[in-house]
């Protein structure tokens, strides 16, 4: 299966607010097709804002999973939350 990645350091090493988390979602789907697979290499951190923003939105697009590549601790924790508020599926790469 092929993934299209989108790399989540593009926005920064910290991704925090709510607001941010809407901006980068418009960008990451300004084309028609939409990343399967975010890539955080680079970032240390997401609060769940940004999450709640970019990740339920996304798993959409792709029956409802999506795919994360080089998460830490901290992105998985926030990652768990957001799934827990949510019903998507995230399987860690």
């Amino acid at each position: 299966m092929k993934y299209l990645e989108f790399k989540m350091n593009k926005f920064g090493k910290i991704l925090t607010d709510r607001a941010d988390g809407k901006k980068a979602y418009l960008d990451i789907t300004r084309n028609e097709t939409f990343p399967n697979l975010l890539d955080f290499t680079g970032v240390m951190s997401m609060g769940s804002s940004f999450g709640d923003e970019i990740l339920p939105r996304l798993a959409e697009k792709h029956s409802n999973k999506i795919l994360i590549k080089s998460a830490n601790m901290a992105i998985r924790s926030c990652v768990k939350k957001v799934i827990e508020d949510t019903q998507i599926e995230v399987e860690f790469v």
